[in-house]
């Protein structure tokens, strides 16, 4: 990172089955930072996983919850933050967003994203899903322009190993 972005957070969205959970571990670990993955620390402080705040208290609920832990990074420094994959569906959690750091998009295509989560079941939109596929293009359609909107940097991370992609975000920034 250039000495114009010490103490600055990178933060990192995009869709389910990205890669942000690996990629935010690893590029903790290579820059010696500490990380936060905001679903980990929702689902600590609820005491349950997503999949069950979202069956439980709806998605609205989660969204709020989402927006007020984002309120309380604006203070951190030098953290990398992972966030969830619809962070970006509210107006004020984009600025927020942008204000907390350096933003990445981690950009990926639906069949990156089918192989990254067909086999993980905790993911609330997607349960009782038939077409898996079709939702999660649907989604994408939605939400590509709100990631785009609000991304500083933008990695295509389909196909790729998570060092290949932590290399391109440090030669970025």
């Amino acid at each position: 990172m250039s000495d114009g972005n010490k103490g600055e957070n990178i933060v990192l969205i995009g869709f389910m089955g990205c890669g942000k959970t690996s990629v935010t571990k690893e590029l903790a670990k290579r820059l010696n930072l500490n990380y936060i993955d905001m679903d980990e620390k929702i689902e600590k402080a609820e005491g349950k996983t997503v999949s069950e705040i979202f069956k439980d208290h709806g998605e609205a609920y989660f969204r709020d919850l989402e927006t007020t832990f984002l309120s309380k990074l604006e203070n951190q420094k030098s953290k990398i933050i992972s966030t969830g994959g619809g962070i970006i569906l509210r107006d004020e959690n984009i600025e927020m967003v942008k204000k907390i750091g350096i933003v990445v998009f981690l950009q990926a295509d639906v069949a990156h994203i089918l192989k990254n989560i067909k086999d993980d079941h905790k993911r609330p939109l997607l349960q009782d899903e038939e077409d898996i596929e079709k939702k999660i293009t649907t989604m994408l359609e939605l939400r590509e322009p709100l990631y785009l909107r609000t991304a500083n940097v933008i990695i295509q991370t389909s196909g790729k190993p998570i060092k290949n992609i932590v290399d391109e975000i440090l030669e970025i920034l």
